[in-house]
């Protein structure tokens, strides 16, 4: 068995999200790869962030950085919602405003990913035909599980 890919969405339904693909993982003896892409208004504000403590602690923070302040989220989200599994977990991270399946499915394929956890939404067909649905997209072209989770 291989290792599952959970899309975080930063909402609410995240922590459940978490829960339900850890106990997959748990009974399936997987690890977790926690993917928890940061919107390029996100790396903005926590660049502009790290100046600030820069400016103070006269020191430098490169983008590496900010981007590694939502990777400590994503794992601190994953401390508190998973401390009753027994499950590892690593956390992957990109700056983009778009979630695009094309991008999480290859970074499941990249970390060995034979299963995917994310969240849907509530959308009419007439919208799914307009604006396109990523969850859609994952289930018809990911060559492995897809589970999503309705919040």
């Amino acid at each position: 068995m291989e290792d599952a890919l959970v899309v975080l969405n930063d909402r609410d339904g995240d922590s459940d999200l978490l829960r339900e693909a850890a106990a997959y993982a748990t009974g399936a003896d997987a690890d977790l790869v926690l993917y928890s892409p940061l919107s390029e208004a996100q790396f903005e504000e926590s660049v502009s962030s790290l100046d600030q403590i820069g400016r103070i602690e006269n020191k430098d923070y490169s983008d590496e950085e900010a981007i590694g302040v939502a990777e400590q989220s994503a794992d601190s989200l994953a401390a508190e919602s998973l401390e009753d599994f027994d499950v590892e977990w690593s956390v992957a991270t990109d700056v983009t405003d778009e979630l695009d399946a094309n991008r999480i499915i290859d970074l499941a394929e990249k970390h060995g990913c034979d299963h995917l956890f994310t969240l849907g939404q509530q959308r009419s067909p007439t919208g799914k035909a307009v604006f396109g649905d990523t969850t859609q997209k994952l289930i018809l072209n990911f060559p492995g599980y897809v589970t999503v989770s309705m919040n």
